[in-house]
């Protein structure tokens, strides 16, 4: 009966590591991930939909599949010492950016955010007054790396609920 293990147990073994190995050949690229930018016209066994669906995309929109790994280098390299996207560092946190202020102000605020206060914008003001009056430095990155940073924040922060208050998070007087 031992005999029979020995021999059997090494065969089967090899069977299903060359099982996988060839499931991995046959799906070679379905492995890697790519953004998903069609629509839906049909589903196999339903026959045609009513109105061709589209398929949630894997980037945030206007992204491309470099974008999200430069915003993140820069994120690390010139943010990440006073914000974080989900939580108040210094600065407020970040996620949900883009649903508080348009790309072109925010793009402003990043070169010259005093420039914004200075020039009385209501929303500068509110930022700067609730954090002690900190003032953010101007940071030379072009328009591009800016949106490559938005991305990053995108990519990785949370939904804010609708009817939330359009400051990220509010931090306690001492």
């Amino acid at each position: 009966m031992k005999n029979l293990l020995e021999i059997i147990m090494p065969a089967s073994l090899a069977v299903v590591a060359g099982s996988i190995v060839v499931c991995l050949f046959t799906l070679g690229n379905h492995l890697t991930p790519e953004p998903v930018r069609e629509e839906v016209s049909s589903c196999a066994g339903m026959g045609p939909l009513p109105q061709p669906v589209k398929l949630i995309s894997a980037l945030p929109p206007g992204a491309e599949p470099g974008d999200i790994a430069a915003g993140d280098a820069l994120f690390k390299g010139n943010c990440a010492q006073c914000h974080a996207v989900n939580e108040v560092v210094v600065g407020p946190a970040l996620a949900g950016i883009t649903k508080r202020r348009p790309m072109p102000w925010i793009t402003a605020w990043v070169k010259n955010s005093s420039k914004l206060v200075a020039s009385g914008d209501e929303y500068a003001v509110k930022i700067f007054n609730q954090y002690q009056q900190q003032q953010m430095p101007s940071f030379h990155l072009s328009k591009k790396e800016i949106e490559q940073i938005i991305f990053y924040i995108e990519d990785n922060g949370y939904r804010p609920a609708i009817g939330t208050d359009d400051v990220a998070y509010t931090p306690p007087k001492p």
